[in-house]
């Protein structure tokens, strides 16, 4: 049997879920896939940590996102949690998406967003302009 590197080797899983991932893109959201969903945190250092999914069948990478400090979770409905982040599984969009992922049970909303909350700290935020960064101009 073959021996399927995912790039997670050097990782440990505080949380995985089977969900659908969601992105909302031009007034609506758009179904990206399902599969298991990860919070996963780098070993041994444990100071980067960043969400994992892939396409259940055939493995495909969804969403690798780092979570960074000021990162916000926003509950959705009962069985859902919405957050913005920059996938980098795609080559599509670069810059801060919004998604949703929906479980299959409530219960484990509050476990992913205690899962991110508890790691979100140690990754690095990059994601704000720094003050003194040139402005855009017209010419």
């Amino acid at each position: 049997m073959a021996v399927l590197n995912t790039g997670e080797e050097n990782e440990e899983t505080v949380f995985t879920a089977d969900a659908v991932l969601f992105e909302y893109l031009d007034g609506g959201w758009k179904e990206r896939g399902k599969g298991e969903v990860k919070v996963n945190v780098s070993s041994p250092e444990r100071e980067k940590a960043r969400l994992a999914m892939r396409a259940r069948g055939n493995y495909r990478l969804i969403l690798n996102a780092s979570l960074y400090s000021d990162m916000k979770l926003t509950n959705m409905d009962k069985r859902g949690v919405t957050f913005a982040c920059m996938n980098s599984a795609t080559d599509e969009k670069k810059g801060l998406s919004t998604f949703a992922l929906k479980f299959k049970d409530g219960s484990f909303v509050e476990s992913f967003t205690a899962a991110v909350a508890a790691h979100k700290g140690k990754a690095v935020s990059v994601l704000k302009t720094p003050e003194n960064s040139p402005k855009a101009s017209d010419d």
